[in-house]
């Protein structure tokens, strides 16, 4: 069975659960899935980072380097008219 199909059979069932239900189960997902990544030391916050940026990791995330760029951008621009 595909992932997807998985993901499908998952979200059916859950549209038929109640709020309870469903709380106990966000419950299970955060103490059996989501504490097992939580990292523990800043170099496993880093190691998870890099690891979630992927491809996208040489990518700056300072907004003011991202106002740098799109003005040296604009400036590029204006003087090539």
């Amino acid at each position: 069975m595909s992932s997807t199909a998985i993901r499908q059979q998952i979200i059916q069932s859950l549209a038929n659960l109640s709020d309870e239900q469903l709380l106990q189960i966000r419950e299970l997902i955060d103490q059996n899935f989501l504490l097992q990544i939580k990292p523990k030391s800043e170099e496993e916050i880093q190691q998870l980072i890099k690891l979630l940026q992927g491809k996208y990791a040489h990518a700056p995330t300072n907004s003011e380097d991202f106002a740098q760029q799109k003005q040296a951008e604009i400036d590029w621009e204006e003087r090539n008219r």
